[in-house]
């Protein structure tokens, strides 16, 4: 329970600082966010391929948002990070997911990123391709881990799915951010519903 109040109070700290500073505590609590909740896999998942995979997602993602908090952005080295994350969170669920697949649910899914895409598509310029094989890639991890829940019904599964539903609507909030134009909620909504994202993941570990 400290563990996680930890992790809280570092989200909120990265959160309140990239309102009000200072940008000491803006670029420490981020990763710092993150390297906690990697700690929780460590210390309370088991020693199993699924916990290592997602630790090695967090590891990417942790990579990522160094990458995007640089003074000096670098978009796509932390795109590439955390395509990376989605690719190895999607490796984990899909590696979970036993049984029939529900084929209304990649209908639903696909539908969601394709009019994301669309709406995206007038301002994406010479990253089309970048976002698009992206937007494909995290919306397939969402898929495996809703197949995983659906197929084990279990509490983990659920943590799973849950957490990749969020990651997709930060990911949405902060494209809009990034080629629609900012706006104030923004950063409170892409870090509040990522930092959920990634702590649902990697409590998925912990009841396994």
């Amino acid at each position: 329970m400290l563990s996680w109040l930890a992790v809280c109070c570092s989200g909120v700290l990265h959160i309140n600082a990239a309102y009000k500073g200072p940008r000491w505590q803006f670029y420490l609590f981020k990763p710092l966010t993150i390297a906690l909740m990697m700690l929780i896999a460590v210390f309370g998942g088991e020693p199993n391929g699924y916990t290592y995979l997602i630790l090695a997602g967090l590891l990417f993602s942790l990579f990522g948002d160094v990458f995007l908090m640089l003074p000096k952005d670098r978009f796509i080295p932390g795109l590439l990070s955390f395509l990376v994350a989605h690719i190895i969170y999607s490796v984990a669920f899909w590696q979970s997911f036993e049984g029939s697949m529900v084929w209304w649910l990649p209908s639903l899914i696909g539908a969601a990123s394709v009019i994301v895409f669309l709406l995206l598509l007038p301002n994406l310029g010479a990253l089309l391709i970048p976002v698009g094989i992206y937007i494909t890639v995290i919306a397939q991890m969402a898929w495996g881990a809703g197949e995983f829940w659906m197929s084990a019904g279990t509490q983990p599964a659920a943590y799973a799915f849950g957490g990749a539903l969020l990651f997709m609507v930060s990911d949405t909030v902060l494209a809009f951010e990034r080629f629609k134009g900012p706006f104030k909620a923004s950063v409170l909504l892409v870090m509040t519903t990522y930092f959920c994202a990634q702590g649902l993941i990697t409590a998925s570990v912990l009841s396994l």
